[in-house]
């Protein structure tokens, strides 16, 4: 049986039914795979790597030169709501997005 705690810590395809959250998050709304960090009652907890931000004003508000406007890029975690999920597609047998079959697990009596 299929359940999310066989995909922590894979990188998954996730379609939403509202992406214009990701806008508030600063993701563009073309970023659909994440990787799967956990679950509790409100939804999946994703990762996004390197999430970056540039900072186009000072600390005044003031607009700042694009030569001397700053990048930085920080690994972002942050929680999907269940209701928002329309579909969550696994890749088996791709390097990297794998999880073990339960298939191949060496359980019952010998």
């Amino acid at each position: 049986m299929f359940t999310v705690e066989n995909i922590i810590g894979d990188i998954v395809f996730l379609s939403f039914r509202d992406k214009s959250f990701l806008a508030k998050l600063a993701i563009s709304e073309e970023v659909s795979h994440f990787k799967i960090l956990g679950q509790d009652q409100l939804g999946l907890w994703v990762e996004h790597p390197k999430l970056t931000f540039r900072y186009t004003t000072d600390k005044n508000g003031n607009p700042v030169a694009k030569e001397n406007q700053k990048t930085e890029e920080v690994d972002a975690v942050f929680l999907v709501a269940w209701g928002n999920i329309d579909t969550i597609m696994h890749y088996p047998e791709r390097e990297g997005y794998d999880f073990p079959s339960e298939f191949d697990t060496d359980i019952g009596f010998k």
